[in-house]
């Protein structure tokens, strides 16, 4: 299906943002440690890291998921059948699905009220209603990656 393929390749993009904005936490905190070496320091290196972070886990949610790379609940599909398997998927995923659904709504909600007080991270004077919308859209991403893992269930959604 196109929807599919297309959401793939936005789940991939997201991937490479996550890696990346670990990579910019990194070089960030080390360039500040030797700069604090010489008493100068990066302003607003606390915001940024603080950012990345945040962007980092919820770009990199959805390809964990797509890719079943999550840490399943090994005991119980273990002392479960074929069908009691299926039933703890079927149970989990629409769990997955309200929980991330309220996640999506209320990350999206909180990212409006940021962007109508016109929040701002506190060193760099940088708005912050964006993080919660990154946010949101990922955990759309994720409920989008548990209707296919419902759809066809025991395959993985992107091979890693």
């Amino acid at each position: 299906m196109k929807f599919f393929s297309f959401i793939k390749r936005l789940i991939i993009l997201f991937a490479y943002i996550a890696g990346v904005s670990i990579l910019l936490m990194m070089g960030i905190t080390v360039l500040d440690v030797i700069l604090r070496i010489f008493n100068i320091g990066i302003t607003g290196a606390y915001d940024l890291v603080r950012a990345f972070g945040v962007i980092s886990v919820a770009c990199a949610l959805p390809y964990v998921t797509a890719a079943k790379g999550h840490i399943a609940i090994e005991f119980f599909y273990h002392k479960c059948g074929k069908i009691g398997r299926l039933f703890l998927d079927l149970v989990f995923r629409l769990s997955a699905l309200v929980i991330f659904g309220g996640l999506t709504f209320y990350t999206f909600r909180h990212g409006m009220s940021l962007y109508q007080s016109g929040e701002v991270l506190p060193n760099l004077g940088m708005p912050v209603f964006w993080i919660p919308f990154v946010i949101s859209l990922n955990s759309l991403l994720m409920m989008v990656v548990f209707v296919y893992h419902l759809i066809h269930p025991g395959k993985e959604f992107i091979k890693p």
